[in-house]
């Protein structure tokens, strides 16, 4: 009898595509294996999700499936449930969920072959051709190339062009070919027998979360507590819940926000737990990541530790996640596939009736008054690490250093002891403006201002990373070019040395510090001392296990209150807190934060180290503005390279959430803040509704059938 497989393919579709299962698969086929399939004169990796006796569509030809590459399911039922309810809790095609939640590795893709017809063969032999379609064509004498390799290989400029007019006159010929990825053999090294350390962490406070907790574990009911303290303290009650879970025969993800601080908790884990952890995150090869990958497949590792790619471990029997530093923005991605960690947490967990425990010391907003006002809230006591800092009054426009803050880091330099800045402004100065006809540069792919980076001597994007050579006259008027926004950090490094010539003054941002041998320099160097004056961006405030200093100054958080975000005052705290967290312990250790607000309340209680009255003044002001918790918003961003296909599908979905009823408010719809990103328009609408579960049927309705490649962001 004839089968046919549902197969989810990673295309901005919400659908998935029906194959009829050949012969020689039918007693083979079943949900959670690769196949590969024909589409649109394509061959692409997709995932069977279903199979089925009867086709759906009868009267309509159906296309056979080509090739299943494996025996069994690579992913379990239960990542099949989770993939799809995430994909529509997000409004994101389930095929591109999938297709993220596996190793690139795995994934044999289609590609297009460029080869000479026996017509671009004579045009070639007979110097009939350009230069630069000559110097294309002759790279393709030998055999079929792709176009990524000949813009690799080919001197000509713009490859992609020149072979676009050669096949136009039929002088070459594209042929699909699949890339399959050649692998040796693993052989993972047994782990030899290790000395385990004695743990003590657990305090009474420790103690009561932990049994708090492992209650609710033993109920094997989908369960959700915020723990709320140090990270040590959290961090004990962790270990003690991973070390009850995997006696029951359990498994744990444990999922933190940044790469840098894996390799010290797995050292920790495989001290007081002997037990050798999963690591998934991107920052791996390719063929470590599929290592990693099939090792947790293959159910070799109990623990997984990582990145938001934890989620997608391909087993079943997750009995706990750990969500640690939730607060942490990251955690809530608009690039790729904008969905948010925690919800995301929250929907594997409820699918496998397991336990989720997010931890902070500073939570989200948002968490703290949920788990509060569900009495979910475990607190462990324990001393947060955080100084008290000085605030200092400083209008931007008296200089780049505030006299307070110079004196204090002279008397530190005098006594040869290092000092870190945080400027979260990258660059030489954030934009330049023509002083005669009022020009600002911008990026060609992204029509945003470029920045000016004066030690590269270039102007750079932010988003793209594309750049020209900076110039001091207008290309339009020949005027002069002037900074026309607040300087960057490069501007702060310069004024420094200056100030403090017999100094070593050193940047630690993604322009400066964004490979791993760069990053690894800077952190020897000022570990060593070689480092007088480190000034870093956000960048560095992410590197959890970076050396401390015994002075620690913040310039001008408030810039971050400007910002068009109901959560800036969160925001600003938390960026506050973790740059103050690089204060090294001991007496005689001091932190200034300079600003031109000092009496905002976030500010002031980030200075003090206070959580709680940071908190109830926040909750306060949402409360009165209907912000979240107290509502529900979500940002709709369409995108494309046409602007008039992308405008219309928002006024299409705007007049669609306008008829959802009096209670949806409806903003826009405006172009994004970043209205051109990397060659896509982009335009941007927002929605409020008294409760989540409204907001979605509103946005489920409204999106449907609009064919616009789209994003959509919660926050509720």
């Amino acid at each position: 009898m004839t089968r046919y497989a549902e197969i989810a393919l990673p295309l901005p579709l919400d659908q998935t595509f029906t194959y009829e299962v050949p012969p020689e698969f039918v007693q083979k086929v079943a949900p959670g294996m690769r196949a590969l399939v024909p589409f649109a004169g394509r061959t692409l990796t997709g995932f069977v999700v279903g199979v089925r006796m009867r086709n759906p569509s009868p009267g309509l030809k159906i296309k056979s499936l080509k090739e299943l590459p494996d025996d069994t399911p690579v992913l379990p039922p239960v990542l099949l449930s989770f993939t799809r309810a995430l994909a529509n809790a997000y409004f994101i095609p389930w095929g591109e969920v999938l297709m993220a939640g596996v190793p690139p590795a795995i994934v044999p893709r289609s590609r297009a072959a460029f080869s000479l017809t026996e017509k671009g063969r004579e045009a070639l032999a007979g110097s009939l051709l350009p230069e630069d379609e000559r110097e294309v064509a002759a790279c393709l004498v030998s055999r079929p190339h792709t176009a990524r390799f000949l813009e690799r290989r080919c001197r000509a400029a713009n490859p992609a062009a020149i072979l676009e007019r050669l096949r136009r006159r039929d002088l070459i010929a594209a042929s699909q070919e699949l890339k399959r990825i050649k692998r040796r053999e693993r052989t993972d090294e047994t782990p030899g027998a290790k000395q385990l350390e004695l743990d003590f962490s657990l305090d009474e406070s420790s103690r009561r979360a932990a049994e708090e907790v492992s209650r609710l574990l033993d109920s094997r009911k989908f369960a959700q507590v915020l723990l709320y303290g140090p990270r040590d303290r959290r961090r004990a009650v962790y270990f003690e819940l991973i070390r009850r879970v995997l006696a029951a025969a359990g498994r744990v993800a444990f999922i933190i926000p940044e790469i840098a601080l894996t390799p010290a908790l797995i050292e920790a884990m495989e001290k007081r737990l002997g037990e050798a952890a999963a690591v998934v995150h991107s920052g791996l090869t390719e063929a470590r990541r599929e290592g990693e990958w099939q090792k947790i497949r293959q159910g070799r590792a109990q623990v997984i530790v990582g990145s938001r790619l934890s989620l997608f471990a391909p087993v079943d029997g997750v009995r706990l996640i750990i969500c640690d530093e939730e607060q942490d923005e990251s955690y809530a991605q608009q690039e790729g596939l904008p969905y948010d960690v925690r919800a995301a947490a929250r929907l594997r967990a409820a699918g496998e009736s397991a336990a989720v425990v997010y931890g902070s010391s500073a939570p989200s907003v948002e968490l703290y008054y949920r788990f509060r006002k569900a009495g979910r809230l475990l607190e462990v006591q324990g001393n947060t690490g955080q100084r008290t800092a000085t605030l200092v009054s400083h209008q931007p426009s008296r200089g780049l250093i505030a006299p307070e803050l110079e004196r204090a880091i002279r008397a530190r330099l005098a006594r040869r002891e290092p000092v870190i800045l945080f400027l979260n402004r990258r660059g030489y100065a954030a934009s330049v403006v023509c002083s005669k006809c009022g020009l600002q540069p911008r990026c060609s792919r992204c029509s945003l201002p470029l920045s000016y980076h004066k030690r590269e001597a270039k102007f750079v994007c932010h988003y793209c990373r594309s750049s020209v050579p900076a110039t001091a006259v207008c290309p339009r008027c020949g005027g002069r070019l002037v900074i026309r926004q607040a300087v960057g950090v490069e501007a702060v490094a310069e004024d420094l040395k200056k100030r403090f010539p017999q100094s070593r003054v050193e940047i630690f941002a993604a322009d400066e510090a964004g490979r791993k041998e760069q990053k690894d320099k800077l952190r020897l160097d000022f570990q060593k001392g070689s480092i007088d004056i480190l000034i870093g961006t956000q960048f560095l405030a992410h590197q959890a296990e970076f050396p401390r200093a015994p002075l620690v100054g913040v310039l001008h958080p408030e810039f971050g209150l400007r910002l068009a975000d109901f959560r800036s005052a969160q925001k600003t705290y938390l960026a506050i807190s973790r740059a103050l967290q690089f204060l090294a312990g001991g007496e005689g250790a001091e932190a200034f934060i300079q600003t031109s607000a000092p009496d905002h309340f976030s500010i002031r209680e980030a200075a003090a180290g206070n959580y709680r009255s940071f908190y109830e003044q926040e909750i306060a002001y949402r409360r009165l503005m209907g912000y979240p918790p107290f509502s529900a918003l979500a940002e709709v961003q369409f995108m494309g390279d046409q602007l008039r296909r992308v405008a219309a599908a928002a006024r299409t979905f705007s007049g669609r959430a306008k008829e959802g009823g009096p209670d949806i408010s409806v903003f826009g719809p405006s172009l994004a803040p970043a209205a051109k990103v990397r060659g896509l328009y982009r335009v941007q609408i927002v929605l409020k509704a008294p409760r989540r579960e409204r907001l979605h049927r509103v946005l489920g309705a409204a999106l449907s059938g609009i064919g616009v490649r789209r994003s959509v962001v919660l926050s509720d």
